[in-house]
């Protein structure tokens, strides 16, 4: 059992100037570290959500790119760059080329009676049913 001396002496070395000042600076060296850690963890945490969007966006960018490759892996796809790029063609097919027009429209009427400012239902209906054509 302890002596109330052995008590007295442990309170007076506890509670002495130097060991306060010692158990203060250990306090504000763990603090300082709890703190950085903190810091850290919320940048990792920040750094991760980041990361996590890019992925979700290069995933996206990927399914967009192997829906281009297999729409590129297509026999229609092939045919009309062929056409397209090579100037080819089917045997019996006639080529048709026509101009393009330097920004005015092309407007086709079927009759002088016909205004140009008609409406489109209009003109069908003098197209089809007119005694001129």
């Amino acid at each position: 059992m302890k002596t109330p001396e052995k008590k007295r002496f442990i309170h007076r070395i506890l509670t002495s100037r130097g060991v306060l000042l010692l158990e203060g600076i250990l306090i504000i060296i763990i603090v300082i570290g709890i703190t950085k850690e903190v810091v850290r963890r919320m940048s990792l945490r920040q750094e991760i959500a980041t990361l996590e969007l890019q992925i979700a966006e290069l995933q996206a960018q990927n399914r967009s790119l192997g829906e281009y490759v297999a729409s590129i892996n297509t026999d229609s796809f092939r045919e009309r760059e062929a056409r397209k790029r090579l100037n080819l063609q089917r045997p019996g097919e006639t080529l048709l080329i026509v101009p393009e027009s330097n920004g005015t429209p092309l407007i086709a009427t079927t009759s002088p009676s016909v205004s140009p400012t008609a409406s489109n239902t209009e003109r069908w209906w003098h197209y089809f049913f007119s005694s001129n054509s």
